[in-house]
């Protein structure tokens, strides 16, 4: 399934922001922005220079002991100077995503609820959904669960990849497909079982996208080659970004496991670091 999900995800129609679907203009747009991707958000909507609605999105949740670097919640209207500049700071690093709700309060709240999934260990985990790639995920493995994602939420947007999929606009819209309706938040979020393998898939989508130069600018077609075979690397422990980025011209290649000399390599007990230089070395006497 997350094959599929990854060729589902570069064939979503994109928006350009301000012409993102919604049922209407008096309609709460609100706003999740990631701190920690995002650590100048607060003085850059202050420059804005108009009133701000926002609070931590961890305060009141079990969550609180790290509110102050937590998700920012914000509410503007629409075709503000003050929405303009949000959809800015989720867009620039996949920062962020932003929803529609006809009950901003409702809507707050549900987004707290959410945070803490039942993971499917007996316990519970933090679900931050406000990641482009896991919100997409969560959405295509909901299935009959999605009235109790979306909640009171009756759009969520997300930024798409800058250099995969359709070029005519950068955002993305997600609806509901369960015909079930919301009747409130109950007990924890159950976490789709799918949701966690699908994720890393199309986490890579948005990881090579960003860095995007370093694997030789892909193509779409070359995408779910360079997925495997990053999947290949991190399940053989080669998984810090500085060591994956050094492999990047191997990963945008054939596929791994179809070499016997790589897969040697990969499945020795040799440190990561070493796997790494030895991975380079194969590729350079190939060449």
């Amino acid at each position: 399934m997350h094959v599929k999900a990854l060729n589902a995800l570069l064939a979503e129609p994109r928006h350009a922001f301000e012409q993102l679907p919604r049922e209407s203009s008096s309609q709460a747009l609100c706003f999740i922005i990631d701190r920690t991707r995002q650590p100048e958000a607060m003085s850059r909507l202050y420059r804005v220079g108009k009133p701000m609605n926002s609070q931590g999105l961890f305060i009141g949740t079990d969550f609180a002991e790290i509110a102050a670097d937590g998700p920012l919640w914000l509410t503007a209207p629409w075709g503000s100077r003050l929405a303009v500049e949000a959809a800015a700071l989720c867009a620039e690093n996949f920062a962020g995503i932003a929803l529609t709700t006809d009950d901003p309060v409702k809507a707050l709240a549900h987004a707290r609820w959410l945070l803490r999934a039942n993971d499917g260990s007996g316990g519970q985990s933090l679900l931050s959904y406000h990641k482009p790639s896991l919100w997409a995920a969560l959405a295509y493995s909901a299935g009959e669960t999605a009235h109790q994602l979306f909640g009171p939420w009756q759009h969520v947007y997300t930024p798409a990849s800058t250099h995969f999929g359709a070029r005519n606009g950068n955002w993305l819209s997600w609806r509901p497909v369960s015909e079930l309706k919301w009747l409130g938040d109950v007990s924890a979020f159950n976490l789709p079982e799918d949701a966690p393998k699908i994720q890393e898939r199309l986490g890579w989508v948005y990881w090579v996208d960003e860095q995007y130069a370093a694997f030789g600018e892909p193509t779409d077609e070359e995408l779910p080659n360079i997925a495997t075979n990053l999947d290949v690397l991190v399940a053989h422990n080669i998984y810090e970004g500085r060591h994956l980025l050094k492999l990047a011209d191997i990963a945008n290649g054939p596929l791994l496991e179809t070499q016997p000399q790589a897969m040697a390599i990969l499945q020795s007990r040799e440190e990561s670091f070493i796997k790494v230089e030895q991975l380079k070395q194969l590729a350079t006497s190939a060449a």
